[in-house]
């Protein structure tokens, strides 16, 4: 008991979100991306499935070995999983979806959800707004959308765009800026 206790007393690292602690930085950060995050960029090519850690993905892959792979009709798309598939087909080949990504050919039904999975490709962590769709991969851009969008310290809002500024005058400003073409009210 005693061995025991002094490996839990060497973990000085305390993880912000639980009750985790490590040893060293290095383990606490691990401990964080494959607990506390949603970023998964190693991504598995049969199925879709994303790991943190390459090593992940590489013995996830022997998990395919001997299934068959779905070949879909329309292009040279293969995968173990027949749901992936018929996901792929909807969102590749379906006219319904009229925004097209040039880099993978995924469709969507918005400009803005296009734009959002444009970023995937960039390798960038990509910030989501909880309260609305905005996204991007700035981190302060990003916070400066959340305090000045949703935050109640910003009461005179843009008609145009919503955005919120303390005082009248900063507002026209942005509306003289931004939204010239529509004018002032």
């Amino acid at each position: 008991q005693q061995h025991i206790l002094m490996h839990q007393e060497s973990k000085t690292h305390q993880c912000l979100h639980c009750d985790h602690k490590s040893s060293n930085s290095s383990d606490l950060k691990r401990h964080i991306i494959s607990v506390h995050t949603k970023d998964y960029p190693h991504k598995c090519d049969m199925c879709d499935k994303g790991f943190h850690r390459p090593s992940e993905l590489k013995k996830h892959v022997a998990v395919h070995k001997g299934k068959k792979l779905h070949q879909c009709r329309h292009c040279d798309f293969k995968i173990a999983d027949p749901f992936v598939l018929s996901r792929h087909i909807l969102s590749v080949h379906t006219k319904d979806l009229p925004f097209r990504c040039k880099r993978c050919k995924k469709g969507f039904k918005l400009q803005m959800e296009l734009k959002k999975h444009m970023k995937t490709h960039s390798g960038r962590k990509v910030y989501q707004c909880e309260y609305c769709e905005y996204s991007t991969t700035d981190a302060s851009g990003f916070k400066r959308h959340v305090i000045s969008i949703h935050t109640k310290d910003y009461p005179h809002r843009c008609e145009f765009c919503k955005k919120g500024f303390r005082r009248p005058s900063e507002k026209n400003q942005h509306i003289l800026r931004h939204h010239k073409d529509i004018g002032l009210p």
